[in-house]
Protein backbone atom coordinates (compact mmCIF):
# COMPACT_ATOMS: atom_id res chain seq x y z
CA UNK A 1 0.00 0.00 0.00
CA UNK A 2 1.21 3.36 -0.85
CA UNK A 3 2.72 5.26 2.30
CA UNK A 4 0.39 8.26 2.19
CA UNK A 5 -2.17 5.74 2.36
CA UNK A 6 -1.15 3.64 5.25
CA UNK A 7 -0.14 6.57 6.93
CA UNK A 8 -3.76 7.78 7.29
CA UNK A 9 -6.26 5.73 7.72
CA UNK A 10 -9.37 7.91 7.03
CA UNK A 11 -12.14 5.79 8.75
CA UNK A 12 -13.34 2.72 9.81
CA UNK A 13 -16.32 0.52 8.80
CA UNK A 14 -17.56 -2.70 10.57
CA UNK A 15 -19.29 -5.58 8.18
CA UNK A 16 -20.05 -9.18 8.93
CA UNK A 17 -19.01 -10.17 5.18
CA UNK A 18 -16.22 -8.18 3.39
CA UNK A 19 -16.54 -9.40 -0.58
CA UNK A 20 -14.02 -8.07 -3.15
CA UNK A 21 -14.76 -8.14 -7.02
CA UNK A 22 -18.18 -7.78 -8.82
CA UNK A 23 -18.27 -10.86 -10.72
CA UNK A 24 -20.92 -13.95 -10.76
CA UNK A 25 -18.71 -15.12 -7.49
CA UNK A 26 -18.31 -11.73 -5.32
CA UNK A 27 -22.50 -11.06 -6.13
CA UNK A 28 -23.05 -14.31 -5.39
CA UNK A 29 -21.67 -14.12 -2.44
CA UNK A 30 -22.95 -10.77 -1.13
CA UNK A 31 -25.83 -11.99 -2.21
CA UNK A 32 -26.20 -15.04 0.04
CA UNK A 33 -25.13 -13.23 3.01
CA UNK A 34 -27.61 -10.27 2.34
CA UNK A 35 -30.00 -12.87 2.32
CA UNK A 36 -29.07 -14.66 5.77
CA UNK A 37 -29.54 -11.18 7.40
CA UNK A 38 -25.50 -10.59 7.54
CA UNK A 39 -24.72 -6.66 6.99
CA UNK A 40 -22.61 -6.92 3.69
CA UNK A 41 -19.88 -4.75 1.91
CA UNK A 42 -19.29 -5.24 -1.52
CA UNK A 43 -15.82 -3.57 -2.85
CA UNK A 44 -15.65 -3.41 -7.29
CA UNK A 45 -11.81 -1.87 -7.88
CA UNK A 46 -13.60 -0.10 -11.15
CA UNK A 47 -16.19 1.98 -11.53
CA UNK A 48 -18.71 -0.46 -12.99
CA UNK A 49 -19.96 -3.99 -11.97
CA UNK A 50 -19.82 -7.21 -13.71
CA UNK A 51 -16.25 -7.78 -14.28
CA UNK A 52 -15.63 -10.92 -16.76
CA UNK A 53 -19.27 -12.31 -15.78
CA UNK A 54 -20.47 -9.36 -17.46
CA UNK A 55 -19.12 -9.66 -21.02
CA UNK A 56 -19.16 -13.44 -20.73
CA UNK A 57 -22.08 -16.12 -22.25
CA UNK A 58 -23.84 -16.06 -18.53
CA UNK A 59 -23.72 -20.08 -18.77
CA UNK A 60 -23.82 -22.12 -15.57
CA UNK A 61 -22.46 -25.64 -15.18
CA UNK A 62 -24.44 -27.47 -13.26
CA UNK A 63 -25.51 -30.66 -12.39
CA UNK A 64 -28.81 -31.80 -10.94
CA UNK A 65 -30.15 -28.11 -11.49
CA UNK A 66 -34.09 -28.12 -10.97
CA UNK A 67 -34.19 -26.93 -14.26
CA UNK A 68 -33.26 -29.88 -16.33
CA UNK A 69 -35.75 -32.03 -13.38
CA UNK A 70 -38.58 -30.26 -14.17
CA UNK A 71 -37.99 -30.59 -17.78
CA UNK A 72 -37.70 -34.45 -17.43
CA UNK A 73 -34.24 -34.86 -17.86
CA UNK A 74 -32.57 -37.82 -15.78
CA UNK A 75 -29.32 -37.09 -14.86
CA UNK A 76 -28.18 -38.28 -11.41
CA UNK A 77 -25.11 -36.72 -9.44
CA UNK A 78 -23.03 -39.98 -10.29
CA UNK A 79 -22.78 -39.49 -13.86
CA UNK A 80 -21.72 -35.79 -13.36
CA UNK A 81 -19.06 -37.31 -11.04
CA UNK A 82 -18.26 -40.34 -13.21
CA UNK A 83 -17.48 -37.08 -15.99
CA UNK A 84 -15.52 -34.99 -13.96
CA UNK A 85 -12.97 -38.35 -13.08
CA UNK A 86 -13.10 -39.35 -16.47
CA UNK A 87 -11.96 -35.31 -17.65
CA UNK A 88 -9.78 -34.21 -14.92
CA UNK A 89 -8.11 -37.78 -14.98
CA UNK A 90 -5.12 -37.58 -12.50
CA UNK A 91 -5.32 -34.12 -11.57
CA UNK A 92 -9.03 -34.89 -10.25
CA UNK A 93 -9.83 -33.14 -6.32
CA UNK A 94 -11.95 -35.06 -4.75
CA UNK A 95 -12.68 -32.84 -2.24
CA UNK A 96 -13.40 -30.21 -4.97
CA UNK A 97 -15.43 -31.96 -6.98
CA UNK A 98 -17.68 -33.42 -4.62
CA UNK A 99 -18.06 -29.93 -2.88
CA UNK A 100 -19.14 -28.89 -6.01
CA UNK A 101 -21.56 -31.31 -6.43
CA UNK A 102 -23.45 -31.75 -3.68
CA UNK A 103 -23.80 -28.00 -3.50
CA UNK A 104 -24.68 -27.09 -7.07
CA UNK A 105 -28.30 -27.74 -6.96
CA UNK A 106 -29.02 -26.20 -3.83
CA UNK A 107 -26.80 -23.46 -4.44
CA UNK A 108 -28.62 -22.15 -7.79
CA UNK A 109 -32.15 -22.86 -5.73
CA UNK A 110 -31.31 -20.97 -2.81
CA UNK A 111 -30.05 -17.90 -5.10
CA UNK A 112 -33.32 -17.70 -6.89
CA UNK A 113 -35.40 -17.84 -3.95
CA UNK A 114 -36.77 -14.61 -2.82
CA UNK A 115 -34.00 -12.43 -5.51
CA UNK A 116 -34.62 -11.34 -9.36
CA UNK A 117 -31.96 -14.26 -10.51
CA UNK A 118 -33.57 -16.15 -12.89
CA UNK A 119 -32.25 -18.72 -14.57
CA UNK A 120 -33.07 -21.18 -18.15
CA UNK A 121 -32.10 -24.81 -19.34
CA UNK A 122 -30.29 -24.45 -22.29
CA UNK A 123 -29.70 -26.58 -25.13
CA UNK A 124 -25.77 -27.00 -24.57
CA UNK A 125 -23.99 -30.34 -24.44
CA UNK A 126 -21.12 -31.27 -22.21
CA UNK A 127 -17.86 -30.36 -24.42
CA UNK A 128 -17.65 -34.27 -24.80
CA UNK A 129 -20.48 -36.02 -24.90
CA UNK A 130 -19.58 -38.81 -25.72
CA UNK A 131 -17.12 -39.57 -22.84
CA UNK A 132 -18.11 -41.56 -19.83
CA UNK A 133 -20.54 -39.98 -17.44
CA UNK A 134 -21.05 -37.05 -20.50
CA UNK A 135 -24.73 -35.62 -21.69
CA UNK A 136 -26.54 -34.34 -24.39
CA UNK A 137 -28.20 -31.73 -22.49
CA UNK A 138 -29.35 -31.12 -18.90
CA UNK A 139 -26.33 -29.25 -17.25
CA UNK A 140 -25.55 -26.26 -18.73
CA UNK A 141 -28.04 -23.16 -17.53
CA UNK A 142 -28.14 -19.51 -18.51
CA UNK A 143 -29.62 -16.40 -16.98
CA UNK A 144 -32.97 -15.27 -18.25
CA UNK A 145 -33.06 -12.14 -20.07
CA UNK A 146 -33.60 -8.78 -18.31
CA UNK A 147 -35.09 -5.87 -18.59
CA UNK A 148 -32.61 -2.98 -17.61
CA UNK A 149 -34.87 -0.24 -16.88
CA UNK A 150 -36.16 -2.40 -13.32
CA UNK A 151 -32.78 -1.46 -12.42
CA UNK A 152 -33.64 2.57 -12.84
CA UNK A 153 -30.10 4.63 -12.89
CA UNK A 154 -28.35 1.64 -11.46
CA UNK A 155 -28.37 0.13 -14.72
CA UNK A 156 -25.92 2.49 -15.33
CA UNK A 157 -23.80 0.66 -13.19
CA UNK A 158 -23.45 -2.96 -15.05
CA UNK A 159 -20.84 -3.11 -17.24
CA UNK A 160 -21.21 -3.47 -21.10
CA UNK A 161 -21.26 -6.47 -22.87
CA UNK A 162 -18.37 -6.98 -25.43
CA UNK A 163 -18.78 -5.23 -29.03
CA UNK A 164 -19.33 -8.03 -30.87
CA UNK A 165 -22.73 -8.68 -29.04
CA UNK A 166 -23.96 -5.75 -29.80
CA UNK A 167 -25.54 -3.64 -32.91
CA UNK A 168 -26.90 -0.20 -33.97
CA UNK A 169 -24.98 2.27 -30.97
CA UNK A 170 -25.44 -0.84 -27.49
CA UNK A 171 -27.96 -3.21 -28.40
CA UNK A 172 -27.98 -6.19 -27.32
CA UNK A 173 -28.27 -9.31 -29.29
CA UNK A 174 -29.14 -12.38 -27.19
CA UNK A 175 -28.47 -16.33 -28.42
CA UNK A 176 -31.96 -16.45 -29.30
CA UNK A 177 -32.24 -13.24 -31.67
CA UNK A 178 -29.08 -14.00 -33.25
CA UNK A 179 -31.18 -16.14 -36.35
CA UNK A 180 -33.44 -13.22 -36.97
CA UNK A 181 -30.81 -10.63 -37.13
CA UNK A 182 -28.67 -12.81 -38.97
CA UNK A 183 -31.51 -12.87 -41.65
CA UNK A 184 -33.67 -10.30 -40.85
CA UNK A 185 -34.96 -10.58 -45.00
CA UNK A 186 -35.08 -14.12 -44.56
CA UNK A 187 -38.55 -13.71 -43.60
CA UNK A 188 -41.55 -11.86 -42.37
CA UNK A 189 -41.04 -12.86 -39.05
CA UNK A 190 -37.74 -11.75 -38.43
CA UNK A 191 -37.89 -8.91 -39.89
CA UNK A 192 -40.97 -7.85 -38.10
CA UNK A 193 -38.77 -9.24 -34.70
CA UNK A 194 -35.79 -7.07 -35.89
CA UNK A 195 -37.83 -3.70 -36.01
CA UNK A 196 -39.83 -4.36 -32.95
CA UNK A 197 -35.99 -4.56 -31.23
CA UNK A 198 -34.64 -1.87 -33.12
CA UNK A 199 -38.16 0.47 -32.04
CA UNK A 200 -37.54 -0.70 -28.27
CA UNK A 201 -33.80 -0.10 -28.44
CA UNK A 202 -34.70 3.75 -29.93
CA UNK A 203 -36.88 4.10 -26.26
CA UNK A 204 -34.40 2.80 -24.23
CA UNK A 205 -31.74 4.85 -26.10
CA UNK A 206 -33.72 8.21 -24.57
CA UNK A 207 -32.55 7.73 -21.25
CA UNK A 208 -29.66 5.17 -20.93
CA UNK A 209 -25.81 5.56 -22.60
CA UNK A 210 -27.18 1.77 -24.45
CA UNK A 211 -30.17 -0.67 -24.99
CA UNK A 212 -31.62 -1.62 -21.68
CA UNK A 213 -32.53 -5.00 -22.70
CA UNK A 214 -30.07 -7.67 -21.75
CA UNK A 215 -29.22 -11.41 -21.95
CA UNK A 216 -26.51 -13.25 -21.12
CA UNK A 217 -23.92 -12.51 -18.66
CA UNK A 218 -25.15 -8.94 -18.40
CA UNK A 219 -28.48 -10.36 -17.41
CA UNK A 220 -26.76 -12.09 -14.63
CA UNK A 221 -24.80 -9.39 -13.20
CA UNK A 222 -28.21 -7.43 -13.62
CA UNK A 223 -30.43 -9.52 -11.92
CA UNK A 224 -27.77 -10.06 -9.01
CA UNK A 225 -27.60 -6.27 -8.35
CA UNK A 226 -30.92 -5.96 -8.68
CA UNK A 227 -31.18 -8.59 -5.74
CA UNK A 228 -28.80 -7.12 -3.95
CA UNK A 229 -30.24 -4.09 -3.89
CA UNK A 230 -33.51 -5.71 -2.57
CA UNK A 231 -31.39 -7.47 0.80
CA UNK A 232 -29.92 -3.65 1.71
CA UNK A 233 -26.35 -4.74 0.66
CA UNK A 234 -23.69 -2.23 0.27
CA UNK A 235 -21.88 -1.68 -2.73
CA UNK A 236 -18.70 0.97 -3.15
CA UNK A 237 -17.03 1.33 -6.89
CA UNK A 238 -13.73 2.73 -7.23
CA UNK A 239 -12.62 0.58 -3.88
CA UNK A 240 -10.10 -1.39 -4.75
CA UNK A 241 -8.44 -3.68 -2.41
CA UNK A 242 -4.75 -2.81 -1.14
CA UNK A 243 -4.27 -4.92 2.01
CA UNK A 244 -5.68 -7.58 4.16
CA UNK A 245 -5.57 -7.37 7.69
CA UNK A 246 -4.23 -10.71 9.74
CA UNK A 247 -3.87 -10.45 13.62
CA UNK A 248 -4.01 -13.54 15.83
CA UNK A 249 -3.54 -16.12 12.91
CA UNK A 250 -7.18 -14.84 11.38
CA UNK A 251 -7.87 -12.68 8.42
CA UNK A 252 -10.14 -9.72 10.35
CA UNK A 253 -10.91 -7.11 7.56
CA UNK A 254 -8.87 -5.30 4.75
CA UNK A 255 -7.41 -2.00 3.90
CA UNK A 256 -9.77 0.14 0.95
CA UNK A 257 -9.02 2.64 -1.05
CA UNK A 258 -12.01 4.95 -1.15
CA UNK A 259 -12.04 8.30 -2.60
CA UNK A 260 -8.23 8.86 -2.46
CA UNK A 261 -8.06 7.77 1.29
CA UNK A 262 -7.56 4.47 3.10
CA UNK A 263 -10.12 2.71 5.07
CA UNK A 264 -10.08 0.10 7.25
CA UNK A 265 -12.73 -2.37 7.12
CA UNK A 266 -13.43 -4.87 9.99
CA UNK A 267 -15.19 -8.39 8.80
CA UNK A 268 -16.73 -10.12 11.74
CA UNK A 269 -17.17 -13.35 10.06
CA UNK A 270 -15.04 -13.30 7.08
CA UNK A 271 -13.26 -11.75 3.65
CA UNK A 272 -14.47 -13.36 1.00
CA UNK A 273 -11.67 -12.61 -2.55
CA UNK A 274 -13.50 -12.71 -6.25
CA UNK A 275 -11.19 -10.24 -8.12
CA UNK A 276 -10.94 -12.59 -11.05
CA UNK A 277 -7.33 -13.82 -10.99
CA UNK A 278 -4.44 -12.58 -13.10
CA UNK A 279 -5.11 -12.35 -16.94
CA UNK A 280 -4.30 -9.18 -17.41
CA UNK A 281 -1.29 -9.29 -15.39
CA UNK A 282 2.16 -9.95 -17.69
CA UNK A 283 4.49 -10.55 -14.55
CA UNK A 284 2.04 -13.20 -12.96
CA UNK A 285 1.21 -14.71 -16.23
CA UNK A 286 5.34 -15.42 -16.38
CA UNK A 287 5.24 -16.48 -13.02
CA UNK A 288 2.69 -18.99 -13.23
CA UNK A 289 2.23 -19.70 -17.28
CA UNK A 290 5.26 -19.32 -18.90
CA UNK A 291 5.01 -22.61 -21.02
CA UNK A 292 1.91 -21.09 -22.56
CA UNK A 293 2.93 -18.19 -23.77
CA UNK A 294 0.55 -15.42 -25.18
CA UNK A 295 0.02 -11.81 -24.56
CA UNK A 296 -3.92 -11.28 -25.01
CA UNK A 297 -6.63 -12.05 -22.74
CA UNK A 298 -10.40 -11.65 -23.19
CA UNK A 299 -11.22 -11.32 -19.49
CA UNK A 300 -11.83 -8.05 -17.67
CA UNK A 301 -8.60 -5.29 -18.10
CA UNK A 302 -9.16 -4.86 -14.11
CA UNK A 303 -8.04 -8.40 -13.39
CA UNK A 304 -4.38 -8.20 -12.37
CA UNK A 305 -4.58 -10.54 -9.45
CA UNK A 306 -4.91 -7.84 -6.33
CA UNK A 307 -7.12 -10.68 -4.71
CA UNK A 308 -4.20 -13.38 -5.13
CA UNK A 309 -1.33 -11.24 -4.30
CA UNK A 310 -3.37 -9.40 -1.14
CA UNK A 311 -3.96 -13.54 0.56
CA UNK A 312 -0.61 -14.20 -0.27
CA UNK A 313 0.93 -11.23 1.19
CA UNK A 314 -0.83 -13.03 4.33
CA UNK A 315 0.19 -16.68 3.87
CA UNK A 316 -2.14 -17.66 1.33
CA UNK A 317 -0.95 -20.49 -0.73
CA UNK A 318 -1.36 -20.52 -4.77
CA UNK A 319 -2.43 -24.00 -6.54
CA UNK A 320 -0.33 -24.83 -9.67
CA UNK A 321 -1.25 -28.60 -9.99
CA UNK A 322 -3.33 -28.38 -13.22
CA UNK A 323 -3.04 -29.60 -16.48
CA UNK A 324 -3.61 -25.92 -18.02
CA UNK A 325 -2.98 -22.47 -15.97
CA UNK A 326 -5.51 -20.85 -17.98
CA UNK A 327 -8.95 -21.23 -19.86
CA UNK A 328 -8.32 -20.92 -23.57
CA UNK A 329 -10.03 -19.12 -26.46
CA UNK A 330 -8.43 -18.73 -30.38
CA UNK A 331 -8.61 -15.09 -30.92
CA UNK A 332 -7.53 -12.41 -33.52
CA UNK A 333 -6.56 -9.31 -33.42
CA UNK A 334 -8.25 -5.83 -34.92
CA UNK A 335 -6.51 -2.62 -35.40
CA UNK A 336 -8.73 -0.02 -34.09
CA UNK A 337 -8.51 3.50 -35.60
CA UNK A 338 -5.92 5.34 -32.76
CA UNK A 339 -3.30 2.20 -34.11
CA UNK A 340 -3.92 0.07 -31.22
CA UNK A 341 -4.68 -3.78 -31.78
CA UNK A 342 -7.11 -5.69 -29.86
CA UNK A 343 -8.04 -9.22 -29.55
CA UNK A 344 -11.78 -10.32 -30.88
CA UNK A 345 -12.78 -13.29 -29.45
CA UNK A 346 -13.77 -16.65 -31.39
CA UNK A 347 -17.68 -15.78 -31.91
CA UNK A 348 -21.16 -17.10 -32.00
CA UNK A 349 -21.81 -16.95 -35.48
CA UNK A 350 -18.58 -18.45 -36.78
CA UNK A 351 -17.70 -20.77 -34.04
CA UNK A 352 -17.23 -24.47 -35.36
CA UNK A 353 -19.66 -23.83 -38.67
CA UNK A 354 -19.42 -25.94 -41.59
CA UNK A 355 -16.83 -24.60 -44.43
CA UNK A 356 -13.83 -23.35 -41.90
CA UNK A 357 -10.99 -24.90 -41.20
CA UNK A 358 -7.89 -24.31 -38.77
CA UNK A 359 -4.42 -24.56 -40.21
CA UNK A 360 -0.76 -24.75 -38.75
CA UNK A 361 2.22 -22.78 -40.09
CA UNK A 362 2.80 -25.90 -42.57
CA UNK A 363 -0.60 -25.10 -43.93
CA UNK A 364 -2.35 -28.28 -42.40
CA UNK A 365 -5.21 -28.79 -40.46
CA UNK A 366 -4.35 -29.79 -36.49
CA UNK A 367 -8.20 -29.69 -34.71
CA UNK A 368 -11.56 -30.70 -34.99
CA UNK A 369 -12.85 -27.26 -35.89
CA UNK A 370 -16.03 -27.63 -34.15
CA UNK A 371 -14.58 -28.44 -30.77
CA UNK A 372 -14.54 -26.21 -28.37
CA UNK A 373 -12.50 -22.93 -28.08
CA UNK A 374 -10.12 -24.68 -25.40
CA UNK A 375 -9.93 -27.33 -26.76
CA UNK A 376 -8.74 -25.78 -30.61
CA UNK A 377 -6.04 -23.79 -28.44
CA UNK A 378 -4.58 -26.86 -26.52
CA UNK A 379 -4.38 -28.20 -30.15
CA UNK A 380 -2.91 -25.32 -31.25
CA UNK A 381 0.32 -25.50 -28.57
CA UNK A 382 0.69 -29.11 -28.63
CA UNK A 383 1.34 -28.66 -32.42
CA UNK A 384 3.56 -25.41 -32.11
CA UNK A 385 5.21 -27.44 -29.98
CA UNK A 386 5.40 -30.44 -32.05
CA UNK A 387 6.73 -28.41 -35.27
CA UNK A 388 8.64 -26.72 -32.52
CA UNK A 389 7.61 -23.65 -34.04
CA UNK A 390 7.90 -20.15 -32.62
CA UNK A 391 5.71 -18.41 -30.37
CA UNK A 392 4.75 -16.26 -33.28
CA UNK A 393 4.50 -18.92 -36.21
CA UNK A 394 1.34 -18.05 -37.63
CA UNK A 395 -2.09 -20.25 -37.36
CA UNK A 396 -5.09 -19.47 -39.34
CA UNK A 397 -8.67 -19.77 -39.96
CA UNK A 398 -9.83 -20.69 -43.87
CA UNK A 399 -13.01 -20.10 -45.56
CA UNK A 400 -14.41 -18.35 -48.52
CA UNK A 401 -16.31 -15.35 -48.86
CA UNK A 402 -19.55 -17.00 -49.02
CA UNK A 403 -18.64 -18.50 -45.19
CA UNK A 404 -17.90 -15.09 -44.33
CA UNK A 405 -21.09 -13.44 -45.67
CA UNK A 406 -23.57 -16.05 -44.11
CA UNK A 407 -21.78 -16.62 -40.56
CA UNK A 408 -19.33 -13.85 -40.34
CA UNK A 409 -15.57 -14.49 -39.00
CA UNK A 410 -14.20 -12.45 -35.86
CA UNK A 411 -14.85 -9.00 -36.19
CA UNK A 412 -17.00 -9.05 -38.66
CA UNK A 413 -20.70 -9.65 -38.99
CA UNK A 414 -22.78 -11.43 -40.90
CA UNK A 415 -24.33 -9.28 -43.89
CA UNK A 416 -25.83 -6.78 -43.66
CA UNK A 417 -24.06 -5.71 -40.91
CA UNK A 418 -20.84 -6.08 -42.78
CA UNK A 419 -21.63 -5.38 -46.45
CA UNK A 420 -18.37 -5.88 -47.21
CA UNK A 421 -15.09 -6.95 -46.69
CA UNK A 422 -12.86 -4.40 -47.73
CA UNK A 423 -12.39 -2.69 -44.85
CA UNK A 424 -10.93 -5.47 -42.85
CA UNK A 425 -8.42 -6.45 -46.00
CA UNK A 426 -7.32 -2.60 -45.53
CA UNK A 427 -6.65 -2.76 -42.36
CA UNK A 428 -4.46 -6.03 -42.51
CA UNK A 429 -7.43 -8.03 -40.01
CA UNK A 430 -7.69 -10.54 -43.08
CA UNK A 431 -5.85 -11.68 -45.91
CA UNK A 432 -8.04 -12.51 -49.41
CA UNK A 433 -7.08 -14.04 -52.88
CA UNK A 434 -8.98 -15.09 -55.63
CA UNK A 435 -6.70 -18.50 -55.35
CA UNK A 436 -5.62 -21.12 -52.68
CA UNK A 437 -2.52 -20.43 -53.86
CA UNK A 438 -2.03 -17.36 -53.96
CA UNK A 439 -3.48 -16.48 -50.20
CA UNK A 440 -0.86 -18.95 -48.66
CA UNK A 441 1.69 -17.00 -50.36
CA UNK A 442 0.13 -14.08 -48.93
CA UNK A 443 0.06 -15.02 -45.36
CA UNK A 444 3.15 -16.88 -45.43
CA UNK A 445 3.08 -20.90 -45.95
CA UNK A 446 3.42 -23.35 -48.30
CA UNK A 447 0.87 -23.06 -51.20
CA UNK A 448 0.75 -26.91 -52.55
CA UNK A 449 0.08 -27.80 -48.86
CA UNK A 450 -2.75 -25.50 -48.44
CA UNK A 451 -4.29 -26.49 -51.80
CA UNK A 452 -4.16 -30.44 -50.72
CA UNK A 453 -5.61 -30.02 -47.06
CA UNK A 454 -8.29 -27.93 -48.54
CA UNK A 455 -9.17 -30.28 -50.68
CA UNK A 456 -9.01 -33.21 -48.37
CA UNK A 457 -11.52 -31.17 -46.64
CA UNK A 458 -13.80 -31.16 -49.36
CA UNK A 459 -13.30 -34.57 -49.65
CA UNK A 460 -14.91 -35.01 -46.19
CA UNK A 461 -17.39 -33.01 -47.03
CA UNK A 462 -18.77 -34.59 -49.76
CA UNK A 463 -18.38 -38.48 -48.09
CA UNK A 464 -19.75 -37.09 -44.94
CA UNK A 465 -16.85 -38.14 -42.78
CA UNK A 466 -13.96 -36.47 -41.45
CA UNK A 467 -11.54 -39.47 -41.00
CA UNK A 468 -8.85 -36.83 -40.03
CA UNK A 469 -10.45 -35.01 -36.44
CA UNK A 470 -13.88 -36.55 -36.73
CA UNK A 471 -15.61 -33.06 -36.60
CA UNK A 472 -19.53 -33.71 -36.83
CA UNK A 473 -19.13 -36.80 -34.68
CA UNK A 474 -20.80 -35.75 -31.57
CA UNK A 475 -23.53 -33.97 -30.26
CA UNK A 476 -21.82 -31.01 -29.49
CA UNK A 477 -20.11 -30.67 -32.65
CA UNK A 478 -23.60 -30.54 -34.28
CA UNK A 479 -25.25 -28.10 -32.58
CA UNK A 480 -22.76 -26.02 -34.56
CA UNK A 481 -23.93 -27.81 -37.50
CA UNK A 482 -26.20 -26.50 -40.35
CA UNK A 483 -28.54 -29.46 -41.48
CA UNK A 484 -28.34 -27.97 -44.64
CA UNK A 485 -25.03 -28.58 -45.04
CA UNK A 486 -24.81 -32.16 -46.89
CA UNK A 487 -24.50 -35.56 -45.28
CA UNK A 488 -22.49 -33.92 -42.32
CA UNK A 489 -23.55 -30.79 -40.54
CA UNK A 490 -20.58 -29.62 -40.09
CA UNK A 491 -19.19 -29.39 -43.28
CA UNK A 492 -19.52 -27.57 -46.42
CA UNK A 493 -16.45 -27.10 -49.41
CA UNK A 494 -14.68 -24.28 -49.38
CA UNK A 495 -15.11 -23.74 -52.75
CA UNK A 496 -15.64 -19.98 -53.87
CA UNK A 497 -13.70 -17.44 -54.57
CA UNK A 498 -12.16 -15.37 -53.31
CA UNK A 499 -10.42 -16.88 -50.46
CA UNK A 500 -10.33 -15.63 -46.96
CA UNK A 501 -7.31 -16.39 -43.79
CA UNK A 502 -7.45 -15.25 -40.60
CA UNK A 503 -4.93 -15.04 -38.41
CA UNK A 504 -5.05 -16.53 -34.71
CA UNK A 505 -3.53 -16.82 -31.63
CA UNK A 506 -4.40 -18.08 -28.22
CA UNK A 507 -6.36 -15.79 -25.85
CA UNK A 508 -7.47 -16.69 -22.23
CA UNK A 509 -11.04 -16.28 -20.70
CA UNK A 510 -9.63 -16.52 -17.34
CA UNK A 511 -7.05 -17.84 -15.23
CA UNK A 512 -7.07 -21.56 -13.89
CA UNK A 513 -4.22 -21.49 -11.35
CA UNK A 514 -5.32 -19.83 -8.28
CA UNK A 515 -5.46 -19.71 -4.52
CA UNK A 516 -5.22 -23.47 -2.90
CA UNK A 517 -8.38 -23.35 -0.69
CA UNK A 518 -10.44 -26.63 0.54
CA UNK A 519 -14.30 -27.58 -0.51
CA UNK A 520 -15.80 -24.95 1.77
CA UNK A 521 -13.55 -21.98 -0.38
CA UNK A 522 -11.32 -21.40 2.95
CA UNK A 523 -8.01 -20.28 1.59
CA UNK A 524 -5.02 -22.52 2.77
CA UNK A 525 -1.17 -21.44 3.61
CA UNK A 526 1.52 -23.27 2.10
CA UNK A 527 1.07 -26.25 4.85
CA UNK A 528 -2.35 -27.11 3.70
CA UNK A 529 -3.70 -25.36 7.29
CA UNK A 530 -6.68 -23.09 6.87
CA UNK A 531 -6.54 -19.45 7.15
CA UNK A 532 -9.63 -18.20 9.33
CA UNK A 533 -11.55 -15.55 7.89
CA UNK A 534 -10.33 -15.53 4.67
CA UNK A 535 -11.81 -17.57 1.14
CA UNK A 536 -11.95 -17.45 -2.19
CA UNK A 537 -14.46 -17.96 -4.95
CA UNK A 538 -14.47 -17.38 -8.82
CA UNK A 539 -11.32 -17.32 -10.52
CA UNK A 540 -9.19 -16.55 -7.36
CA UNK A 541 -9.64 -19.97 -6.33
CA UNK A 542 -7.97 -22.85 -8.10
CA UNK A 543 -10.68 -24.28 -10.31
CA UNK A 544 -12.34 -27.16 -9.10
CA UNK A 545 -12.03 -28.49 -13.23
CA UNK A 546 -8.53 -28.24 -12.58
CA UNK A 547 -7.74 -26.43 -16.39
CA UNK A 548 -9.42 -28.50 -18.19
CA UNK A 549 -13.07 -27.29 -19.94
CA UNK A 550 -15.45 -30.21 -19.69
CA UNK A 551 -18.80 -28.08 -20.60
CA UNK A 552 -20.27 -24.44 -21.00
CA UNK A 553 -20.55 -22.70 -18.19
CA UNK A 554 -17.11 -24.33 -15.33
CA UNK A 555 -16.36 -21.19 -14.62
CA UNK A 556 -19.21 -19.36 -13.83
CA UNK A 557 -21.28 -22.71 -12.07
CA UNK A 558 -18.73 -23.13 -9.67
CA UNK A 559 -18.17 -19.21 -9.18
CA UNK A 560 -21.77 -19.25 -7.70
CA UNK A 561 -21.68 -22.95 -6.31
CA UNK A 562 -18.63 -22.16 -3.96
CA UNK A 563 -19.90 -18.57 -3.03
CA UNK A 564 -22.48 -20.34 -1.74
CA UNK A 565 -20.27 -22.65 0.27
CA UNK A 566 -17.97 -20.02 1.78
CA UNK A 567 -21.15 -18.14 2.69
CA UNK A 568 -22.59 -20.66 4.93
CA UNK A 569 -19.11 -21.63 6.47
CA UNK A 570 -18.54 -18.09 7.25
CA UNK A 571 -21.96 -18.18 9.26
CA UNK A 572 -21.57 -21.63 10.57
CA UNK A 573 -18.51 -20.89 12.16
CA UNK A 574 -20.00 -17.84 13.69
Amino acid sequence: MPAALKAEIAAEEVVDILVFGSGAGGLAASLFAAKRGMKVLLCEKSSLLGGTTATSGGVLWIPGNRQAKEAGIDDPIENARTYLRHELGNYYREDLAEAFLESAGPAIEDIEDGTSVAFDLIQSPDYHPDSPGGVDKGRSIMARRYDGTELGPDFELVRPPMDRLMVCGGMMVGPDEIPAFVRPFASMANFRRVVRRLARHGLDRLKYRRGAQVSNGNALVARLLHSLRMHKAEIWVDAPLKELIRTDNRVEGAIVERQGRAVRVRARLGVVLATGGFPQDPALRREFSASFPHDYSMAFEANTGDGQRAARAVGGAVDTELSSPCLWTPSSLLKERDGKSVPVIYGYLDRGRPGIIAVDPEGRRFVNESNSYHDIVAALFERRAALGAADDAPFHFICDAAFVRKNGLGAIRPWPWSPSLSPFVRNGYITTARTLPELARRIGIDPASLATTVERHNMFARTGKDTDFGKGSTSFNRVWGDPAAGPNPNLTPIVKAPFVALPILPATLGTAVGLKTNGDAQVLDASGGVIPGLFACGNELASPMRGFYPGGGITLGPAVVFAYRAVLKAVAEA
